[in-house]
């Protein structure tokens, strides 16, 4: 840590070769500049000392920060915290690049579950008065909020990863938690204008289904289109291997079906692989209804067991009771 100083935001100049730049209209960014404005600077960005060769001025040339530094000037403050340090050209590169390999990000998940914590611990706190006090929308809290309600760690750590969309998993976790698994392929593989819509109906089907009293069973099984990798593309071209069997098994007789059976085959659309969907979607499925019966079994004999352990109390305390009045 080098010398700690509270300096005015005009004396500070931006790097010239800053590592990355400010996008100032995103989210992120906007919230940033709000939460300053509410709750002030915490911390302190990272600067060195410069002198310009044309009028001889020294300022501070920033370091590390220029996100909070840029914040700051947006959100109206005329100083800030600062930790001036002695560094050269070389070794201010090197400072740039390790804080951000070794600045870990919150995971959505995590963010979320911390979110629900605050208003646990403030139980007169509403979701818009905690969006305003951390400069988010009510609707952006409304969105972290609800993936709370995914407990499944499977899917959990893919929407930490990012494998799973953030605005996929916003609209999965308004399913009820035993159907969100059967959409995790989807949630994946499709954009959100084909994954929402989709949501939306399988909620709209289990709302109906339930005002009916039906079993609104299983969701409909239908082939996820999604782009084969490069490589297994072009060995494609290079080696047919599929082309036969793909225009065999679509009947294509004529050019425009050859091409479109290819077009098929290069979005995992061809009757061969929709067949591949549907027998891994049905041992998924199987998977999960064994597992659904061995929750069910285990439920049963814990009952069971708790039954039982409480039966056996009443026995002990009637025959305690007994003893009691045989002595008198």
């Amino acid at each position: 840590m080098g010398d700690l100083r509270n300096v005015p935001l005009s004396s500070i100049r931006e790097n010239p070769v800053a590592l990355r730049t400010v996008n100032r209209t995103s989210e992120e960014y906007l919230g940033l500049v709000q939460s300053i404005r509410q709750k002030g600077f915490f911390g302190a960005i990272t600067v060195r000392c410069k002198t310009d060769p044309e009028t001889g001025q020294e300022y501070f040339e920033l370091v590390d920060g220029l996100h909070r530094f840029s914040a700051s000037k947006d959100a109206g403050l005329t100083d800030i915290s600062v930790d001036v340090t002695k560094l050269n050209d070389d070794a201010v590169l090197e400072a740039q690049l390790m804080a951000n390999i070794h600045k870990v990000e919150t995971r959505p998940v995590e963010y979320s579950q911390q979110l629900r914590r605050i208003l646990a611990r403030n139980p007169l706190m509403t979701e818009a008065e905690l969006a305003d006090r951390l400069g988010k929308s009510a609707a952006w809290i409304g969105q972290r909020l609800g993936l709370t309600r995914i407990t499944n760690s499977e899917i959990q750590r893919l929407v930490n990863e990012g494998k799973i969309p953030l605005s996929n998993a916003y609209a999965m976790a308004k399913l009820p938690s035993e159907e969100m698994a059967q959409f995790v392929d989807r949630a994946m593989t499709e954009g959100a204008d084909k994954f929402l819509p989709a949501i939306n109906k399988r909620i709209k089907e289990l709302k109906e289904n339930k005002q009916q009293g039906a079993d609104s069973g299983p969701p409909k099984f239908e082939p996820v289109a999604f782009l084969r990798k490069a490589k297994e593309i072009k060995d494609e071209m290079e080696s047919p291997s599929a082309a036969r069997s793909v225009c065999v098994a679509t009947s294509a007789t004529t050019a425009e079906a050859g091409f479109a059976a290819a077009i098929k085959w290069t979005m995992h659309m061809d009757p061969s692989s929709v067949e591949t969907q549907r027998v891994s979607e049905e041992e998924r499925e199987a998977a999960r209804a064994e597992e659904k019966r061995k929750k069910d079994v285990e439920r049963t004999d814990k009952k069971a067991t708790e039954l039982k352990a409480k039966a056996e109390e009443a026995a002990k305390a009637a025959a305690a009771a007994k003893a009691v009045g045989s002595a008198h």
